[in-house]
């Protein structure tokens, strides 16, 4: 995927540009991706960088008027215009179009510039005057950076693979990650799958001079954190006053879609946006089986807005026929860090491109706004785990504890966002330039100053703001159950009915449910599916089904893969019940969703990343 990759040698081996190579080759998944190299041996640098083609990064390497600074960078900035005409009145010359402007940037403000990162980033600066090097990202991290220690180098990628492929001795994969895996579906305190691969942390800058590295770090949760609180109505006025000016960030560049849903993130944007007619395509993704609530409200919200609408479609049958290559290609790309049941994000943003190579979002509007947290205990049934595997289940959840002790605020932006959503950007950059306004530093910056009683704020905050900004979009309803301008007894109705099938499709697709339910509701669509009676009130949340297509479609793969030797011979599993899991479920005796993708997570990272390298 777009990215950086390089080697920081204490002394030259005469290797390095072999060795840069083949780490470069690792990232090269899509014809349309730019790459190039640059080597200093004298000073011991060697960089590698991918790019999307015609993206804000594809200007590498990005030198100042004296060449004595270069700039490596993956991901995007996000400016003022007047921070732009500044340099330019200083008389620096660049492609306002494109991340040129950031070395100058870089020369003006000095260690500021690292402070003053706003997207997600990271990057590589060469000061060749000093012979230093520093190492940066953003203060959320959450484009990775993968990096291996040895004797007399400091290697580093954007993609774990390309330590892998020239360190076969790091190809094995840590317990303890493992564990925390099995427990909170992501591996903790930038730590991976590896055991000697770890991840740059949130906001660092880390100088390397003359092969000697300092550690250094840019930003402090604890500024944000100790900001005066705001009262009701001055912190509602000024997130709303907020968004508005740090939205138009957003919209620069050349080719933009906007990925559109039915819910309140994406209607924000849009209520906030006054594109002229068909300047701004729209698109929802949905599958075969039945639209969604998304596909079915989105395009209302388009046409409101003056513009085209299409869904890009997933057929479920094609894609299952092919899923064993989709999964495999899926965990080679994300390094494994994307779930085995969202292995269609890469399809889908592959569509996307077509439409537009930029792709805006509401990702992450409901977690910073309405604390949606998906982090939480998701452990199989303790029976799957072997014996001698359970202390380390045990281990992750003492971590987390220790973790969690903290502000919520910040354990989600900081910590959950990196480790757990992370999956989602890593497949989607690969294809499209993903944003989103609602990680901006300054707009994150308010929702620090909120008032102790308003923890449920969201909602009703971005309610008001699309009725202020523009209130024909509350006539249309939303998958919240909110708007849709109707009377007060059709409203009710409408909310009641939208609920029951939200509910309905959450218990007919949900990994864990309460009371028993989890295996009865599993066996009872099984004796029921020929009759196909789910069609009648299920499919209206989620385009994805895997309990079922575990169950029927992909029911020979999972055989084949999690009941082999090489699976069973793994150290985390208990075989019997391992055994149990794949037949009951296949067979419609029991639901293992859980399970079953945990395993087959495992077992594919095994196969694609360690072993079939």
């Amino acid at each position: 995927m777009p990215g950086i990759t390089g080697i920081i040698s204490k002394y030259s081996r005469g290797n390095e540009e072999v060795k840069l190579n083949i780490m470069l080759n690792c990232m090269l998944h899509e014809p349309f991706y730019t790459h190039g190299t640059y080597f200093n041996s004298e000073m011991g640098f060697f960089i590698g960088y991918v790019s999307l083609e015609e993206s804000f990064a594809d200007c590498m390497p990005i030198f100042n008027e004296k060449r004595d600074l270069a700039l490596f960078l993956t991901g995007e900035c996000y400016v003022d215009s007047h921070i732009i005409d500044d340099l330019k009145h200083r008389g620096h010359g660049f492609n306002a179009g494109n991340a040129s402007f950031l070395i100058h940037l870089y020369e003006e403000q000095g260690e500021e510039f690292f402070k003053n990162l706003n997207g997600w980033c990271n990057g590589i600066i060469l000061d060749l005057k000093k012979a230093r090097a520093v190492l940066f990202n953003d203060c959320y991290g959450i484009r990775r950076i993968y990096y291996y220690e040895s004797d007399d180098a400091f290697f580093f990628s954007s993609e774990a693979k390309s330590l892998l492929k020239i360190f076969p001795s790091l190809r094995e994969l840590d317990p303890r990650g493992v564990g925390e895996y099995l427990t909170y579906d992501s591996v903790l305190e930038n730590r991976t799958y590896f055991p000697k691969i770890f991840l740059l942390p949130p906001g660092s800058a880390w100088e390397f001079t003359h092969g000697n590295l300092k550690k250094k770090k840019h930003f402090d949760s604890s500024v944000l954190e100790n900001q005066p609180i705001l009262n009701q109505d001055q912190f509602l006025e000024e997130l709303a006053a907020t968004f508005v000016r740090i939205l138009p960030r957003y919209f620069t560049g050349k080719s933009i879609g906007m990925s559109l849903t039915g819910g309140l993130d994406t209607r924000m944007i849009m209520s906030c946006r006054n594109p002229a007619p068909g300047e701004l395509p729209c698109y929802t993704f949905g599958g075969a089986y039945r639209d969604i609530l998304d596909v079915r409200i989105a395009p209302q919200v388009a046409k409101a807005c003056g513009q085209t609408h299409q869904t890009l479609r997933m057929y479920d049958n094609k894609f299952l026929s092919e899923y064993p290559y989709h999964v495999q290609r899926s965990i080679y790309v994300t390094d494994g860090i994307e779930s085995v049941d969202k292995a269609d994000a890469i399809h889908f943003n592959k569509l996307a491109r077509q439409v537009a190579p930029i792709r805006m979002t509401g990702k992450y509007g409901s977690q910073v706004l309405k604390r949606v947290f998906g982090f939480k205990d998701r452990s199989p049934y303790a029976q799957l785990i072997n014996d001698d595997f359970k202390d380390y289940l045990i281990m992750a959840k003492v971590t987390c504890s220790e973790i969690k002790r903290g502000h919520d605020l910040s354990f989600l932006l900081f910590n959950e966002i990196p480790w757990w959503w992370n999956g989602f950007v890593a497949s989607e950059s690969s294809q499209v330039t993903v944003r989103s306004p609602y990680l901006d530093n300054d707009f994150v910056k308010v929702l620090y100053q909120a008032p102790s009683k308003a923890t449920d704020f969201g909602t009703e905050f971005q309610l008001g703001f699309i009725r202020k900004a523009k209130p024909q979009l509350m006539l249309i309803p939303t998958t919240g159950t909110h708007g849709g301008g109707y009377s007060p007894i059709i409203s009710k109705l409408l909310k009641n009915f939208l609920n029951f099938l939200i509910i309905a499709d959450k218990v007919y697709i949900r990994e864990r449910l309460p009371y028993s339910m989890t295996h009865w509701v599993g066996r009872i669509d099984h004796l029921v599916s020929p009759l196909h009676a789910d069609r009648l009130i299920m499919g209206f949340t989620d385009f994805r089904r895997y309990r079922v297509w575990f169950r029927d479609q992909l029911s020979a793969f999972l055989k084949e893969t999690l009941l082999s030797s090489r699976t069973f011979n793994r150290p985390y599993w208990n075989r019997n019940y391992l055994e149990r899991v794949v037949n009951d479920h296949t067979s419609g005796r029991g639901t293992y969703l859980r399970e079953i993708r945990k395993v087959l997570q495992v077992e594919m990272i095994h196969r694609v990343l360690i072993e079939d390298t």
